[in-house]
């Protein structure tokens, strides 16, 4: 009997030098060369011990989803979606310490304002960057947009970076995408890791990590997380103080049921915030290098200040061989208040820092889910069917002496308006009182979403998912904090909005190694919000639909995952008009490509690095002056390439380094000004040494290395070269 030879995959060597040939003129652009390196493909020993689902020896590549929404968990390489993971041994070897540090890393999201501002890490993905764009989830449970700055990244196992539409997965949401934050579970052997670190300037930090069985017969475990961290930061005069409390129980009740329990507490404090600046007219801006990246151009008392307490429970119970149940319950709430101010410029070489105060808001959010899942084959073809329900309640309650206007509000705090670019004084903080009025609901939003899905298998090679969603919004904003404050009419919104959406999905797999896909998915989300610099802030406009078609491929090649994407999604259009008002105008359709590879390429180079390639357009506006413009604050190119070489000379010792471009991108609706690419670079070295049944990495790290100045958005400057550098002791 002959017996046929295994299908052989692809040399990486071919399929490097084409990802070489896309992302090379892009670095080019901003007049700087990454390295090539020859990829050869890795010998692979079937005999050896498995290596950890995302860990450095398995080049951070994860073969396995926790959560693809409402499906529950299945293959990475097999999902008819984008889906990108950053694993928690990466986060731990880039020494993350924010979002912001994961963002950078991902080719897929473009990074465009810092924690350090005084509110979560915000970007684009896929072209859109509005208010609340970035969907969150945890553990599977839809959060609000936005409102991820109670995820510390050093309780997360991993993150799951899914781009585009998400709205069947985890319920209504931005077209965007949505980073599902995967909390870390107990271990069943003990396990203590303690880490000394310094997060840049004199910012230091210790994080520990315990987890170990609480019984012999491994019933329950625990996990727990603790972190502190103060210290003024890389730019001066900022400091950054942060502490968490997070816990995870597993209960193993039987063979078939499994509940846990998690809880946390989280404080995070900023003084000194990162500028954010505003220009009256674009022609004002000054050159990156004109300016300092490392000073404050805003005051030391300018502040932000959080917490945040959540608690939750989920259980996965197998009934039988067919059906199963899985189910969550959490709760978030967190208060927020802030004081900042914006440097301002209205005149040639000079600016002025208005004072932006505003009193503590509140917020509380339930997120919830039930679903039954019942696995069967009809003649030969297999079913994984899952119904149920998805949805969460948030609502936001504020002071109606929200900010102190009539008063120093929108006042410069010193310098009269004219302080010459090249000084950054301080100035005394004006008195003002605010947070002492009535407390008041300004804004209450539902979100319901039933769902019905199957995942069809019809033979080894062809497979679907079918689904549809019936979802429900249900929103209501008061915008009494502003009319009370300015003396402007109040206005409410009531809306109430259903749509019943459909997901299609086609998958086929040519040979073992292969994916390929089609998707067509809707989605309903809720309406933009005004921000604060609009005169209509407050005001929520109506739910809407967006659409999304995308053709994709993923090859396991060697040790590497290959990922290819092409998508277009068509979404209503947001913006503050001239007049200051924030309207809905039109729609936003971007056209896009993704690539990305994750894994070892050879046995001694790991690669975590991709490009997307965007053509977003506004049409179909009554505004003549923007159809056919890209939207604001959107880069067409992103590259990034983030690389570990270890040494065979050295066991345990890995030199790293990575390099990000950022495309072009325009500040204004009518695409006359821009602001210009950049790329930044980094390096690094990590050391692990085995100290007998005990281990010591010890990692550095330098961001920014040639200190390069630049703009990172409209509002923000770019971060100044900043050394990190940390020791972790697991015993």
């Amino acid at each position: 009997m002959s017996v046929a030879a295994p299908t052989p995959r692809p040399h990486l060597l071919a399929l490097a030098i084409a990802c070489a040939g896309i992302a090379t003129p892009l670095l080019a652009a901003d007049e700087q060369a990454v390295p090539q390196a020859r990829l050869n493909l890795p010998q692979t020993d079937v005999n050896a011990t498995r290596i950890a689902d995302g860990s450095a020896e398995a080049g951070y590549l994860t073969d396995s989803l926790k959560n693809v929404g409402a499906l529950g968990g299945m293959a990475l390489k097999d999902t008819p979606y984008s889906i990108s993971v950053v694993s928690s041994e990466l986060i731990r070897n880039t020494q993350a310490t924010s979002t912001d540090d994961i963002f950078k890393l991902s080719p897929f999201t473009q990074f465009t304002s810092p924690s350090g501002a005084g509110y979560a890490s915000s970007v684009a993905i896929r072209g859109f960057n509005d208010l609340g764009n970035l969907n969150i989830a945890n553990d599977g449970l839809r959060f609000s947009n936005g409102s991820d700055s109670g995820n510390f990244v050093e309780e997360m196992e991993r993150l799951e970076i899914v781009t585009g539409l998400s709205g069947f997965l985890y319920g209504p949401g931005s077209p965007g995408g949505l980073v599902n934050y995967v909390l870390k579970r107990p271990t069943y052997e003990r396990y203590n890791s303690v880490t000394l670190g310094n997060a840049g300037g004199e910012n230091a930090y210790v994080h520990g990590d315990f987890g170990g069985p609480i019984d012999d017969q491994g019933v329950l475990a625990y996990r727990v997380n603790v972190l502190a961290q103060d210290g003024e930061t890389a730019i001066d005069l900022q400091n950054r103080r942060r502490k968490m409390v997070s816990l995870a129980l597993d209960w193993n009740v039987s063979d078939d049921l499994l509940v846990q329990f998690d809880a946390s507490y989280k404080k995070n404090q900023t003084h000194g915030l990162t500028s954010y600046w505003y220009f009256a007219d674009q022609r004002l801006r000054p050159d990156a290098d004109q300016l300092d990246n490392d000073k404050l151009y805003s005051q030391r008392w300018a502040f932000s200040d959080s917490e945040h307490e959540r608690v939750g429970s989920r259980f996965n119970w197998r009934l039988n061989e067919v059906f199963s149940l899985r189910g969550a319950v959490a709760h978030d709430r967190n208060r927020t208040q802030y004081a900042y101010t914006g440097p301002t410029v209205t005149s040639p070489g000079v600016y002025s820092q208005p004072l932006y105060a505003f009193a503590p808001v509140e917020r509380e959010e339930t997120s919830a889910y039930l679903f039954a899942d019942a696995a069967f084959d009809t003649a030969s073809i297999g079913h994984k069917v899952t119904f149920g329900y998805q949805g969460n309640v948030a609502r936001v309650r504020d002071y109606t002496d929200y900010i102190p206007f009539p008063g120093p509000q929108y006042q410069p705090v010193g310098g009269n308006g004219s302080i010459p670019l090249d000084e950054t004084p301080q100035y005394a903080k004006p008195d003002y009182s605010i947070g002492h009025g009535d407390q008041r609901l300004s804004s209450r939003t539902q979100a319901d979403n039933l769902l019905l899905g199957d995942v069809i298998t019809f033979n080894g090679q062809w497979s679907t998912i079918l689904g549809v969603t019936r979802t429900r919004i249900k929103t209501f904003s008061d915008n009494f904090v502003w009319a009370e404050s300015l003396g402007t009419p109040s206005q409410i919104d009531n809306y109430n909005q259903s749509k019943t959406s459909p997901n299609v999905s086609l998958i086929y797999k040519p040979l073992p190694w292969l994916t390929t896909y089609a998707t067509y998915i809707e989605g309903l989300q809720a309406g933009g919000i005004a921000p604060n610099t609009a005169l209509n802030a407050g005001q929520a406009m109506a739910p809407a639909i967006s659409e999304q078609y995308e053709v994709g491929v993923k090859a396991e090649v060697g040790e590497a995952l290959l990922t290819l994407a092409l998508f277009n999604i068509d979404k209503p259009n947001g913006y503050t008009n001239q007049q200051q008002i924030y309207v809905q105008d039109g729609r936003q359709e971007n056209n896009g490509l993704e690539f990305g590879i994750t894994g070892k390429v050879t046995p001694q180079l790991t690669l975590v690095s991709g490009l997307t390639l965007l053509d977003p357009q506004v049409k179909k506006a009554a505004n003549a002056s923007i159809e056919g413009n890209k939207p604001v604050g959107v880069a067409s190119q992103l590259a990034k390439v983030y690389a570990e070489y270890d040494l065979n000379g050295v066991p345990g010792f890995a030199v790293t380094g990575g390099a990000y471009y950022t495309g072009k991108q325009y500040v204004d609706e009518a695409n006359h000004y821009s602001l210009p690419s950049f790329t930044t670079f980094d390096a690094g070295a990590r050391y692990r040494l085995p100290l007998a049944d005990n281990a010591l990495t010890l990692r550095a790290n330098v961001s920014n290395l040639t200190n390069k100045a630049y703009w990172l958005s409209d509002h923000f400057l770019g971060a100044p070269r900043t050394l990190t550098f940390s020791a972790q002791l697991e015993f």
